[in-house]
């Protein structure tokens, strides 16, 4: 196969093991038992993509969600050899020497390393072989590391059969490691070869076996990660090895006995203030601090070990921004435990440091994205390699807070938190045949009917995944169907919090749905459940006007369509098919805090449903 890139092979100074890192006293200590401070970043969406880190998720609407689809629409088009060459060329132009210098810029001086089997891997028909130029990437990351005095975490961050549902596992709607042994021996193979090549390597820091394995349970989970851990240490291999916590955490690993393990961490991902851990205000951090992190801190006293924060950010200017990444970073210092940071780049649209930033950096001028399904090869190509020449910027506030010398304010300084609604103040009844419900293990919540304006109050952590938590005020119906409604306004619970329109097959938390809704931030969404019991997925629409904000569920035959009111004109969001969802299904309005210790109040007008 002909390369773009001309591979070369980077040779690594055979150390001894002194040089590697390990623990002391629930520290990580150098050859020197001196402490070592490990704080950095992901280098996310390189050696594994993820299409929101892009901004791809919302250009088109042609299906490509994760990066198994992305990778197979060049292949089919292309070929797989051609295909390969694309992505080298887009791994060339993602991460280059400058960006491990931006890194430091920050402060930082450790990398982790988010990577995909396939990287190392030939395809799932050929198992147990390595590419021909399996390590190049690898290899170029710890040697770009070393020139610059850096520590990188090798992160599976996609393993064999995948381990979650999730798209950032690489494929989306499979997870297939826990059930399958022939994938299992993979993960514990590949190990086994990354301890090949680096057993002696110091600049390597840890072995991060498996990034958020969602989709196991406790027992699948220990088993296969004390597998790849007795498969490492059996080659003599010193390294530091990650036990990567569940959802839940890590107490599952508590029966372990001490003597039977050595050099382990363990490791979790915070994100308070978002995906349901509270509102991304500076009080939910405040509340962390004093006690979230306090019961994180006893724990690790009784694992005897640091903990590894892999991924955190406070992404929201209004939860504190840079200053409260730099109080988690201080603090996580001060606690001896090792962070990176999600993550080093992430592109927008329309270009510049968003009010909710996940990067350090990002593009400053506009997007411009090619349909992969449509465009040339050389346009493909071209728009990869656009990626090594974009002009990006650095986020001047999280620059200044990491760089700076300035005192933090003391916690006692931030807001207060804002009184909230638990208890739905109205039940008014309902309209003729309306009717409503809490699904799932939503906050009750309730109504008041005044003048024609509905205000609707509304639980739940989230309308996503697999499982809905929200309030519907709906209907029972069949047939064809059109309904308009306008959304007033939505208290600001969360900047995920919903109001919006849903159709759905039945009111079990699992159902097959499709729901155009609109965000605090005026943001409106599609999102859908194509079957009951399956996952989640949605693509964003405009961003309206409060002043005139309605969205539109039109069904005609077996097709139901989404609308959005975008500058005076009806933008269609999305579409979808329920020829097999039998003749009734439920129509209705969705309320949703994102937050299911309060309610959220959303207003609604103009509530016109014609059948």
């Amino acid at each position: 196969m002909k390369k773009i890139i001309i591979y070369a092979t980077i040779s690594f100074s055979i150390l001894t093991a002194n040089g590697i890192l390990k623990l002391e006293d629930s520290k990580i200590v150098n050859e020197h038992s001196k402490p070592v401070y490990l704080k950095g970043c992901n280098l996310g969406n390189w050696l594994m993509l993820e299409m929101w880190m892009l901004d791809y998720h919302n250009f088109s609407e042609n299906g490509i969600e994760d990066q198994y689809r992305f990778i197979k629409t060049l292949e089919d088009r292309f070929g797989k050899d051609k295909a390969e060459t694309l992505m080298d060329i887009y791994r060339e132009n993602w991460i280059n020497e400058d960006d491990f210098d931006v890194v430091k810029s920050y402060g930082m001086n450790t990398i982790r390393l988010p990577f995909d089997y396939k990287i190392l891997m030939n395809s799932d028909a050929r198992p147990f072989k390595l590419k021909e130029n399996a390590w190049y990437w690898l290899d170029f990351a710890i040697k770009v590391a070393k020139s610059k005095n850096m520590y990188v975490i090798l992160d599976m961050h996609g393993a064999p059969g995948r381990q979650s549902e999730m798209d950032h596992s690489g494929r989306s709607g499979y997870n297939k490691l826990w059930t399958n042994k022939d994938y299992q021996d993979q993960m514990v193979w590949l190990w086994e070869k990354i301890s090949d090549r680096y057993i002696n390597e110091p600049v390597v820091a840890a072995y991060d076996l498996l990034n958020e394995p969602w989709g196991s349970g406790d027992k699948e989970l220990k088993k296969i990660i004390l597998r790849t851990y007795d498969a490492i240490r059996k080659k003599n291999d010193k390294h530091i090895i990650i036990f990567p916590g569940h959802r839940w955490g890590i107490d599952f690993y508590k029966e372990i006995k001490s003597s039977k393990i050595e050099n382990v961490i363990y490791t979790m991902h915070f994100y308070p203030g978002l995906f349901g851990n509270g509102v991304p205000k500076p009080y939910t951090h405040v509340d962390y601090f004093r006690n979230g992190l306090q019961d994180w801190i006893k724990k690790m006293e009784e694992f005897e070990a640091p903990l590894l924060v892999g991924e955190w950010n406070v992404v929201h200017k209004t939860a504190g921004g840079g200053e409260m990444m730099r109080r988690y970073s201080d603090f996580y210092e001060q606690l001896h435990w090792p962070a990176t940071m999600w993550s080093y780049k992430v592109l927008t649209n329309k270009g510049g440091i968003p009010e909710g930033s996940w990067g350090l950096v990002t593009n400053s001028d506009p997007l411009n994205h090619v349909d992969l399904t449509k465009a040339s090869y050389n346009e493909i190509k071209a728009w990869f390699e656009s990626f090594g020449s974009m002009k990006i910027q650095k986020d001047k506030d999280l620059f200044y807070w990491f760089t700076t010398e300035s005192e933090l304010s003391p916690l006692d300084s931030y807001p207060q938190k804002p009184a909230t609604i638990i208890v739905a103040p109205d039940q008014d009844p309902l309209p003729g045949i309306w009717k409503a419900t809490d699904i799932g293990k939503a906050l009750n919540g309730g109504q008041k009917i005044s003048n024609k304006q509905w205000f609707i109050y509304g639980g739940g952590d989230d309308i996503w995944n697999k499982k809905d938590q929200f309030r519907f005020v709906y209907q029972k119906i069949q047939g064809d169907f059109s309904f308009k409604v306008r959304v007033d306004s939505i208290r600001d619970t969360h900047p995920y919090a919903k109001a919006g329109i849903m159709v759905r097959k039945n009111l079990s938390e699992q159902s097959a749905h499709g729901l155009i809704n609109v965000f605090p931030t005026g943001i409106t969404e599609f999102g859908y459940r194509l079957e009951n019991g399956g996952t989640m997925s949605a693509e964003r629409g405009p961003e309206i006007n409060w002043k005139n904000a309605q969205l539109k569920v039109k069904k005609t035959g077996k097709d139901i369509e989404f609308f959005a009111l975008d500058n005076s004109e009806w933008r269609k969001i999305g579409i979808m098919d329920i020829k097999m969802w039998g003749k009734s299904f439920y129509v209705g309005l969705a309320t949703l805090s994102h937050d299911n210790s309060q309610l959220t109040k959303a207003q609604y007008s103009q509530i016109d449903l014609q059948k």
